[in-house]
This record gives structure tokens, sequence and C-alpha cells, in this order.
């Protein structure tokens, strides 16, 4: 801050003579007025305001004032959906496919019931005497081939000991290695009832299912052709929700650089108050030296200048 003497002196003797315009003479000696106010005015957000949005989908609008948001699918989308729409309903299942549903599930629950009831025991007997029967030819010529090779040998007649009798050593064997047979033969007759059941409960639950398929598949095939035109709605609900994003972040943008503009205006409100408090300083110590000065002396007649011309080149020191 500049200090200017020749101000400071010649406000003085204007003071001492009565006349006021001396307290300007006097501020301007010590640099001036204060610093500039500045006020800390914030930036005002844009806050949020929809978009509506224009797209090869459709197109969006939001009113914020009646509070509601709306879209348009484009003729071609409308079109879209709508045939959906019609294959969907086309595709449920009508009164006659109902009753063939029904009428297959109705037969597989019945070869079920046929399953469940089914004698296996009796089923293992059938099958093993029936073997029999299919073997009863062979096993005949087999013991005829055998009597006339004991007969070549002489062998009809002859018999071991064995479990309290006499028995032909062949004929024994041949009658075991039957037992044999016939003993695998039961085995194999009962496996092959159980696996005649399995079957059928297979076939029945087999048909059970596809008969409910034809009851349930309508509904599946209706609703997933529907979901392709809900689809279509969802890309028109898509596309306003981008309007309501755009706003969104056009809208932070905004609050952002608000933000910014509200910081440099606080600084420079601080900087202002600063010089202010500066200004107010001077002021203060300006006073306190115009209280120190020895007027009486300053202007004494001795130390006066010889004339006018002399007096305002002497104090006129500001130039």
């Amino acid at each position: 801050m500049g200090f200017k003497i020749g101000k400071l002196i010649s406000g003085g003797a204007k003071l001492l003579s009565g006349d006021l315009s001396g307290i300007g003479d006097v501020a301007g000696a010590f640099g001036g007025g204060g610093g500039g106010g500045g006020g800390n005015n914030a930036g005002t957000s844009a806050g949020f305001t929809p978009y509506s949005i224009t797209s090869g989908i459709a197109t969006s609008k939001v009113d914020p004032t009646a509070k509601t948001a709306t879209y348009t699918l484009t003729p071609q989308m409308q079109a879209f959906r709508d045939q959906y729409y019609a294959g969907a309903t086309a595709a449920l299942p009508s009164s006659v496919s109902n009753a063939y549903g029904q009428q297959v599930s109705d037969y597989g629950r019945g070869l079920f019931s046929q399953a469940a009831n089914m004698d296996t025991g009796a089923m293992t007997s059938d099958y093993f005497n029936k073997n029999l029967r299919l073997l009863e030819p062979a096993r005949k010529q087999e013991s005829s081939r055998l009597n006339d090779l004991m007969f070549s040998r002489g062998t009809i007649g002859q018999g071991v000991g064995m479990g309290g009798g006499y028995v032909n050593p062949q004929q024994f064997a041949l009658q075991q290695a039957r037992e044999q047979q016939n003993a695998a033969l039961a085995l194999s007759a009962e496996d092959r009832a159980r696996a005649i059941q399995g079957e059928q409960f297979q076939r029945a639950g087999a048909l059970y299912g596809l008969g409910q398929s034809y009851l349930t598949d309508p509904y599946n095939t209706a609703n997933q052709i529907m979901n392709y035109g809900i689809g279509i709605e969802n890309l028109g609900s898509n596309t306003m929700a981008q309007g309501l994003n755009t706003g969104i972040n056009v809208g932070q943008i905004s609050n952002q650089a608000a933000q910014v503009n509200s910081a440099v205006n606080q600084q420079n409100y601080l900087r202002n108050l600063a010089n202010e408090n500066a200004n107010n300083a001077a002021w203060t110590s300006a006073g306190n030296a115009i209280g120190n000065v020895d007027w009486g002396g300053l202007f004494s007649r001795n130390s006066m200048p010889a004339s006018q011309g002399d007096f305002n080149s002497y104090y006129n020191m500001n130039a």
C-alpha cells in the first residue's frame, strides 16, 4: 500500500482550517478505498429434465407436470408384436386336442394298472412250461440216441449203486444235465416275467406322459410366443428409460458445473473479504497516524514558505 505524505499534510491543513474535504486527501494518502465486495453467489443447478427419445423401435414422451411417461412403438414393431400375440392365441389347445391328450393319458393309466396286477409267478411257470415243450422233441431224440449207444455197447442193464439204489451211469449223467438246464430255464423264466412287467410299466408311463404333454405343451408354446411380443414391448420401454437416463445424466453434469461455479464464487468472496479486512486495518492505521502528527509545529509561521507558489511546490508531493 502506497503512502503519500503530500496528501496527508494538505489534508491535515484543510481539516485544521475547518475544510472537511481534507478527509479525502487524508484517505488518498493511504492508497485509496477498500477492496471490492464480492458475493457468495452459488451456481444454480439445472435439476432433472427428462428427454423424449425417438428410435427405430419407439418414441417416448415424459411429462413431469402431469407425472406421466409413455412410449409408442413404430408401426413395424407394432405389427411384429401383434403377430406374436396372435400366434400365442392360436397355439392354445382346442377341445379336440385336449380330448386326445386325455385319451392317451387314460390309456397309459390303464396299462399301468395292468402291469401292477400282473401275476409274475404264473407268468414264470407259463414261460418255463412253454420252453420245456419246445425242448421236448430234442430231448426225446437225445434219449433215443443214448439208448442206441448203450445197446450197441451192451451197457443198458448195467448199473452202479448210488443213493441206496442202482442207476445207469450214462442215463444218470443225462438226467443230471437236464435238471441243471431246467434250473437255469426256471431262473430265466422268472427274470423274463419281471422284465415283461417292467416294460409294461415303462410303456404305461411313457403313454401317460405323452398324453399330459398334449395337454400342457400348447400352453408352454403359447407362453413362449407371447414372450416374444412382450420382448418387443420391453424394447419400447427401454426407449423411455433412455430418455429418463439422459435427463439424469445431463442433470448430474449441470449440478457438477454448478458446484464448481459455487466453489469459484466462494473463493472470490473470501479473497474480497480479506481485501476489505486489510483496507479496514489501513484506515485504522491512518487514523492513528493522524492523531500522532504535531499539527501545530507542522504549520507554524516560521516553517511556512514565503509565497503561495513555494507553498504549492512544497506540499504538492503526490505528483
